[in-house]
């Protein structure tokens, strides 16, 4: 009986979807005249939400000399501050853009395996975040170093053929 209700609830949503493009229609977002307008768009908190993750993934990563897990972060994050830079209009994109400078020195360090150049860098761009968000008139949001790690169920140390 579960199959059965589950494969008329299937077939009536492939029938729905197929019948309203053949009607002309389309999803809200994009009809939207805004460049890069798509229904998987993040909004731009969401994609804070994500770096913020990844700044302190990239910290707890460091602070276990998991230097791959660092440099995947720094990468990662990165990524969604383009993503932030490029798809938002609200956001002081040049003040984004010198984050490039800290995170290509937090990979050369997790490269190098030199904790002190990545702690350096690290503060860099924490101070880079902060100035982004004061520009942007969000300086009640004031990023700092981590204290602690929220991510119990990950294991940071290095996989013994990393070290």
């Amino acid at each position: 009986m579960k199959r059965l209700s589950l494969a008329i609830l299937l077939i009536s949503g492939i029938g729905f979807t197929l019948a309203a493009r053949a009607q002309g229609m389309t999803p809200f977002a994009q009809q939207s005249n805004r460049p890069g307008a798509d229904t998987q768009l993040l909004s731009l908190g969401d994609l804070m939400i994500v770096s913020q993750w990844r700044h302190m993934k990239l910290w707890q990563a460091a602070k276990a000399e998991n230097w791959a897990l660092a440099k995947y972060e720094a990468d990662k994050l990165s990524e969604s501050l383009y993503r932030a830079a490029v798809l938002y209009v609200n956001i002081p994109a040049p003040l984004v853009k010198t984050s490039d400078a800290q995170l290509a020195a937090i990979a050369d360090a997790a490269l190098q395996r030199d904790q002190r150049g990545f702690e350096q860098a690290f503060v860099a761009l924490t101070t880079s975040c902060n100035a982004c968000h004061q520009a942007a008139g969000l300086d009640f949001i004031r990023m700092r170093m981590p204290t602690s790690s929220p991510f119990s169920d990950q294991d940071f140390t290095a996989p013994t053929k990393n070290r």
